[in-house]
């Protein structure tokens, strides 16, 4: 499938909010049920004018044109004074699952911050220890899981998580 990404401006709420209702994706971003719309949009609005985070959509031109088939957010992090890092997060619609967009989003990101961020060092991401798609994604894109770990509560399962942290090392 034929994916570009387009950074979010207010317009693609509606693609957004729609992503954000899927089964996995709430499931997987900690939640038990769909988003609050009114709250989302507050939320997504805030996000839009933050200057460490850039979120992205992913389409296709294969389909209507307006269809998101998953987004990314990279944010700048504030780790330390040596090491200057991104962390990513991705999804991807249920629908469209299995077919290597969850590792063309990895690879958009680590193309993205390698051109557009030449004082970054390092991309991380925390992924659940039993979520085998997005492991898998991460590993494909030569991510490599630390020995960092912390919990996370998630509400869709009712009970804490734990969280792996995978590094990518940009090489310039």
């Amino acid at each position: 499938m034929d994916i570009y990404f387009q950074k979010c401006k207010k317009e693609d709420f509606e693609n957004y909010y729609l992503l954000k209702c899927d089964k996995e994706n709430i499931i997987w971003t900690g939640h038990k049920n769909k988003p609050n719309k009114d709250k989302l949009k507050l939320w997504f609005n805030k996000q839009l004018k933050r200057t460490d985070r850039i979120i992205f959509l992913v389409k296709t031109k294969e389909l209507f044109s307006n269809t998101a088939l998953g987004y990314l957010y990279i944010d700048i992090m504030e780790e330390d004074s040596y090491e200057k890092i991104v962390d990513v997060g991705y999804g991807v619609n249920s629908k469209y699952t299995k077919r290597g967009i969850g590792t063309n989003i990895i690879k958009f990101a680590i193309d993205y911050v390698t051109i557009n961020f030449p004082f970054i060092d390092t991309i991380t991401a925390w992924v659940a220890y039993n979520n085998n798609g997005s492991i898998k994604v991460f590993l494909r894109n030569k991510f490599i899981k630390t020995k960092e770990i912390k919990k996370e509560f998630f509400e869709g399962f009712n009970k804490e998580i734990l969280m792996e942290k995978y590094i990518y090392k940009i090489k310039r």
